[in-house]
């Protein structure tokens, strides 16, 4: 045998005796943290309500319907029972809020109650068994650059997982006293109310919203969360009190520059400048007066204004010692902070059920008329055809819901015959009346197909 075919005998051999090579084991990544938190996280379709205008068959007759939008967002069980908490703007204008856990079941969801001036609402969900809940972590030992996994239902995708780091903190975007996370984790629309995950498994934010080039564009990077010590302090006082209890001093302050401090004197250019004083507020009744300078509370120096205020809301029935900066000279002032005088939450009980908004055929989003030579002509129907006929349909209505077009001729409503538009509308109206929700209407398409469709009766 040639001495080059013995060489590649002997290695050959030497691979087949040899061991195979060791496989590092493949890196788990979040696999165990996400299976562990995912059943904690709820996918949210709500069908909302505005209201779309109906043009009918000349531009001069203009109506309006109940304009249906259907929206995607996602929440977290905050509690074994079956409450979640999620964004306001998810429900805003809910008629119908569904809600579907990780292992498909899906349920109608009531709404416990809702934020009027903070984007916060809890559902109420009953499937006959306790829920995983989360664990809410402590938003205030966050830092730039730990790590995050955001868990939600973006554009109707389910459980769907992105991560990235923390970007920045304390970010003001809307209001005196929201401060937002900033993370670079992918978030899309559909994310709001869901969670924001720490590496430890455990909520640090409220995902709620982002930044984009438009407002139907996705992700570039920039998504914000509620922190989580906000979620706790609302579950804490709607568990306590059945709302949220938030404080109020009666001031209203705003950031003091360093150009507000060099024109007023101020040496320290840090604080907080008093902007408004409400009559018969505890600052008020302090002496506190319009130009004062909040510098510090307690033994906080006030360098945040909305630092400030988040510690007046979260003080009911405490007292506060203030250091004011007055033309020169700095007091303390104790002030006992009371409950914030206006509403800050809106309740809703179990049995709350909506009114029907359904009133006249119009409201369906819809035109019905009884069939004339004309409309006959512009719909290609048989000239013996009689019955009434959709002239027109809004887009996002019942009647689009329904699939319902225009040039269809509406044959029965409940199963009885219809002759006429008045036919119709009188049967949807007793209907309604005698509480029923939904009602089938065999229809014939202007070619003559026919179908079933259902139109819903109320929201």
């Amino acid at each position: 045998m040639p001495d080059w075919r013995v060489l590649l005998v002997a290695v050959a051999a030497l691979f087949l005796l040899a061991p195979p090579a060791a496989v590092p084991p493949e890196s788990d990544g979040f696999a165990a943290l996400v299976r562990g938190v995912l059943p904690s996280v709820v996918n949210i379709s709500v069908k909302g309500k505005g209201q779309g205008a109906n043009t009918g068959e000349t531009a001069e007759n203009v109506s309006y319907a109940p304009h249906i939008v259907d929206i995607v967002g996602s929440g977290s069980i905050v509690d074994p029972s079956g409450i979640i908490v999620t964004n306001r703007h998810v429900i805003e204008n809910a008629y119908e809020i569904m809600v579907t856990l990780q292992d498909g079941t899906t349920t109608n969801a009531r709404l416990l109650g809702k934020g009027l001036n903070f984007d916060l609402a809890l559902l109420k969900i009953d499937v006959g068994r306790p829920l995983p809940a989360i664990k809410v972590g402590n938003s205030d030992e966050v830092h730039v650059g730990d790590r995050v996994l955001a868990i939600g239902n973006p554009l109707g995708l389910q459980g769907t997982v992105t991560n990235g780091i923390v970007s920045a903190l304390h970010r003001d975007l809307s209001g005196p006293y929201d401060e937002f996370i900033q993370t670079d984790a992918p978030i899309n629309h559909g994310n709001s109310g869901g969670p924001l995950f720490n590496t430890r498994g455990e909520v640090i934010g409220i995902n709620n919203q982002i930044f984009s080039d438009s407002p139907t564009s996705g992700s570039i990077g920039l998504g914000f969360a509620i922190p989580s010590n906000d979620v706790q302090f609302l579950l804490q006082q709607v568990h306590r009190y059945g709302r949220p209890h938030i404080g109020w001093l009666g001031i209203r302050v705003q950031r003091l520059t360093p150009e507000m401090a060099d024109a007023l004197g101020v040496s320290k250019h840090n604080g907080a400048i008093v902007a408004e004083v409400a009559p018969g507020s505890p600052a008020a009744g302090a002496g506190i007066q319009i130009g004062d300078v909040v510098q510090g509370f307690a033994h906080e120096t006030v360098t945040d204004y909305r630092e400030f205020n988040r510690a007046v809301m979260m003080s009911v029935g405490k007292t506060m010692k203030l250091r004011i900066w007055h033309k020169g000279q700095t007091r303390i002032v104790s002030l006992t902070v009371k409950e914030w005088p206006q509403e800050v939450w809106e309740s809703y009980k179990s049995g709350t059920s909506s009114e029907s908004l359904f009133t006249k055929i119009t409201d369906y989003g819809l035109e019905l008329a009884d069939l004339s030579d004309d409309l006959r002509g512009k719909f290609h129907l048989d000239p013996h055809t009689m019955g009434p006929v959709v002239t027109s349909v809004t887009e996002d209505t019942a009647a689009s819901g329904a699939k319902l077009k225009a040039g269809d001729l509406v044959l029965t409503v409940q199963m009885e015959d219809v002759h006429s538009r008045a036919d119709v509308e009188s049967r949807l109206m007793d209907l309604c009346n005698r509480g029923q929700r939904n009602a089938l209407l065999f229809v014939k398409g202007a070619n003559g197909t026919t179908r079933w469709v259902t139109l819903p009766l109320r929201l």
